[in-house]
């Protein structure tokens, strides 16, 4: 029995939660909600809007039907002449990392001019109280069909198909993510820690979109509509565990 003049001790506090961790699925959510969600929206005005004007203006405004067909090859002939298998280890070795930072900079260099006007514009929409009119429903498909080419492009000149790019890209920012987690550790190869750890600025350009529409998350997010829309997405094992 404790004595009557000693005060009761006092228990010390809890603990605070643990701070939880975003995703990655929700990191490249980011980059999806910066890019793609004013396109959406713009497709979703210019369908309503109708009209033999945007028809007409289809092909222009998306960045012209030529160009976005040879994109669409250059995809398929990338898959096929760099045909890409997911390393059982799990590993991304540097070479193969180092190209996917060169990809994601060329990318970003040709389609930064168009997202940086996106996110002005999207300040303007705002402040008109969300009302977008047809002419950023036209700006939001040239842009985005350009950004697609970009991306292509940039892939192209890397000799690196959409498959690799996604799966390494989700790989290195998986790392990145646990760096600061130990216990989020166990399952992630070494090696990609090591490289997540050398490359910790340049993947969180990549990663952490914060809302910001200068936002090298773009190019991911990007990369992602390509392989949807060209079935590649199928071909990558072990994407969907990346996405946990």
């Amino acid at each position: 029995m404790a004595d009557a003049g000693t005060p009761p001790s006092t228990p010390p506090p809890a603990p605070p939660p643990p701070k939880k961790g975003m995703s990655t699925g929700a990191k490249v959510a980011i980059g999806c909600g910066i890019a793609l969600i004013v396109a959406i929206v713009v497709v979703i005005i210019a369908v309503a809007a109708g009209g033999m004007f945007v028809s007409k203006k289809a092909s222009e405004f998306a960045g012209g039907l030529e160009a976005q067909q040879k994109s669409s090859e250059t995809i398929q002939e990338l898959e096929r002449e760099h045909s890409f298998a997911v390393p059982q280890d799990g590993v991304v070795d540097g070479d193969r990392a180092e190209r996917f930072f060169e990809v994601t900079d060329d990318a970003w260099e040709r389609m930064e001019d168009w997202i940086e006007e996106m996110g002005e514009r999207g300040q303007r929409i705002e402040s008109r109280g969300g009302q977008a009119g047809l002419g950023d429903a036209m700006a939001g498909l040239q842009g985005f069909g350009r950004s697609r080419v970009a991306l292509a492009e940039a892939l192209d000149d890397n000799d690196m198909p959409v498959s690799e790019y996604l799966w390494t890209g989700m790989a290195l920012a998986r790392a990145y993510e646990a760096l600061d987690q130990p216990g989020r550790q166990g399952d992630i190869p070494p090696e990609n820690l090591e490289i997540a750890a050398e490359n910790r600025r340049r993947l969180a350009e990549i990663t952490e979109g914060d809302g910001d529409s200068n936002s090298r998350a773009v190019v991911l997010a990007i990369a992602w509509t390509l392989a949807s829309a060209e079935g590649v997405m199928h071909s990558i094992p072990g994407i969907d565990t990346l996405m946990r």
